[in-house]
């Protein structure tokens, strides 16, 4: 029963048999002696059911159809762990399964999974290793199954059926306009995922696959496992890629030669960098910002092409990186999106951030016993920042941008 219903001399009794000494209490640590009288509580209400059961002590009980049985060590979640509490045992007196002995269901119910579950996944997402969850939530007192091995385990056990719901989760019903790609890299593994933004600005993660490169074959694989989940083949996207040659051959194949690709351009000044001396790196990006700032394709690619007859006497593999897949780093110019809309998908920084709050989550995550063990946890961190995902950037533009997608294939062919 919730105190607000105590009256005022209620109150005064239950201080009374406390018998307090504030200043032990203080001394020996507030947290330590809420933990212990929270164990006297979980022991007082198993009393309290064996009571109803089996009545007073020394008292006759007309009914009565159970008796105690002694006692015994049992275990009960107190703050995020078990602890040591003494279990009363009783018997039925007239059993037709022949088991006789009654489970209290204030036992069961001060061990339910999800008390344990869900304090340690929240730990483990907010960044505490299973090395250290014993350290924080056991300091000064006795508790049992908090080893690293034993949370380890738990945490995975607790995450699992997230998970799964999750690789059976439907996207048919989204009115997807975006689908952003890009691979994050976990203990030597590349996995890509894809991140889908709908028509109102809501992202949502859809997908993801675990190789060892960003190759066609992966990349076709979690374009069919969308497929499979309701991802319709016949509508138009536009897709933000980082680049990958892979992704590209695997998108051209599922969604046709017209599929609009916007190629990430932070990727592109990236890679045109690498073939340059540190000290062109600013003039490099300034001049390839002005071009992609401008208005129109046409305006775009005329500075593009000026800057490469620039490169070509300091290096020609940055010019040949400069209009390698060009054309598709252009693709927004050509659809006429412009503002911030067009800020925000210039880039696959959209999916890069949720990337970031994996690694947050992850950080303490060193050594997995197989690639199930990695795909579980980073599905679990992206769905722990998909529930802190803000709406898209220019979000307003996205019903203008479903349009224009539609008479894409138009536009490119005149």
């Amino acid at each position: 029963m919730s105190t607000s219903y105590l009256g005022s001399e209620e109150r005064k009794d239950i201080l009374k048999s406390l018998n307090l000494d504030v200043k032990s209490v203080v001394s020996d640590g507030v947290r330590e002696y809420l933990e212990n009288g929270a164990k006297l509580l979980l022991e007082l209400l198993m009393q309290a059911e064996v009571q109803t059961l089996c009545g007073t002590n020394h008292q006759r009980f007309e009914r009565r159809g159970h008796v105690r049985w002694g006692s015994e060590n049992g275990t009960a979640v107190v703050g995020g762990l078990r602890q040591s509490v003494v279990r009363p045992r009783v018997r039925a007196l007239r059993s037709p399964s022949g088991n006789a002995e009654v489970q209290l269901e204030t036992y069961k119910a001060m061990n339910f999974k999800e008390i344990v579950d869900g304090p340690l996944t929240a730990a483990i997402l907010a960044g505490v290793s299973t090395r250290n969850y014993q350290k924080i939530v056991a300091h000064g007192i006795e508790a049992k199954g908090v080893s690293k091995s034993v949370v380890s385990r738990k945490a995975i056990a607790a995450t699992k059926p997230t998970v799964d719901q999750f690789r059976n989760r439907r996207i048919d019903d989204l009115d997807l306009v975006v689908l952003f790609f890009d691979g994050v890299h976990v203990a030597k593994r590349q996995l890509v995922v894809c991140i889908g933004v709908d028509s109102g600005g809501k992202k949502h993660v859809l997908a993801l696959r675990n190789g060892a490169s960003e190759n066609v074959i992966v990349c076709q694989d979690l374009i069919d496992d969308m497929k499979e989940k309701g991802l319709n083949t016949e509508r138009r996207y536009l897709f933000v890629i980082d680049g990958s040659k892979g992704l590209a051959k695997a998108i051209r194949a599922s969604f046709g030669l017209d599929a609009a690709i916007q190629r990430c351009q932070e990727h592109k000044i990236r890679n045109v960098q690498a073939y340059l001396a540190r000290k062109y790196w600013n003039e490099v990006r300034n001049k390839m910002m002005a071009a992609y700032n401008q208005n129109t394709e046409k305006q775009a690619s005329k500075r593009l092409m000026e800057l490469r007859s620039y490169l070509l006497p300091i290096s020609e593999g940055a010019a040949n990186a400069l209009t390698e897949g060009l054309h598709d780093t252009l693709t927004l110019h050509r659809l006429g999106i412009t503002g911030e809309l067009r800020i925000a998908l210039r880039t696959t920084n959209a999916i890069e951030s949720a990337f970031s709050s994996v690694r947050r989550y992850m950080r303490n995550s060193t050594r997995f016993g197989n690639e199930a063990q990695i795909e579980l946890w980073l599905t679990r961190g992206l769905l722990e920042a998909e529930t802190h995902f803000r709406i898209f950037r220019g979000y307003r533009q996205l019903r203008t941008l479903k349009t224009r997608l539609s008479e894409y294939k138009i536009k490119k062919n005149t």
